[in-house]
């Protein structure tokens, strides 16, 4: 399945438009999800899925999740980092998620890293380089 935001591209490539006067909109985003609970313990696996499952699989097309051990206040922490590459019209939804996610999880903050994409690339197996 083709996704909206790929048919864009491919549609601007073929156009003619460069890569790089449209990456002023594209992003990459990456969201930090912190796992400690203030009251001590942490979120459950489950819930982590249930929160994935629910909210951000509705909220973004496409995304990446990897597992990570972050710092804070220089004590270890689990945590979940969401990379997203999307419109910048759409960093909003990454913001509106972050806060439901700190008020259900009682996390102080999500920390939310915009990058602009200046070149991307999809490559099929007919690749020849």
């Amino acid at each position: 399945m083709k996704s909206p935001l790929r048919n864009l591209l491919l549609a601007l490539l073929i156009l003619g438009a460069s890569t790089t006067s449209y990456a002023d909109d594209i992003v990459r985003l990456r969201m930090f999800f912190g796992l400690s609970l203030p009251s001590g313990g942490a979120v459950s696996l489950a819930d982590w899925q249930s929160f994935q499952d629910n909210e951000i699989v509705n909220t973004f097309d496409g995304f990446n999740v990897v597992d990570s051990v972050g710092y804070y206040k220089g004590k270890p922490e689990r945590s979940k980092i969401v990379t997203v590459i999307v419109e910048s019209k759409d960093v909003p939804k990454a913001k509106e998620l972050a806060a439901l996610y700190s008020k259900k999880f009682h996390q102080e903050s999500v920390m939310i890293v915009k990058v602009p994409v200046l070149e991307w690339s999809f490559i099929g197996p007919d690749y020849e380089g």
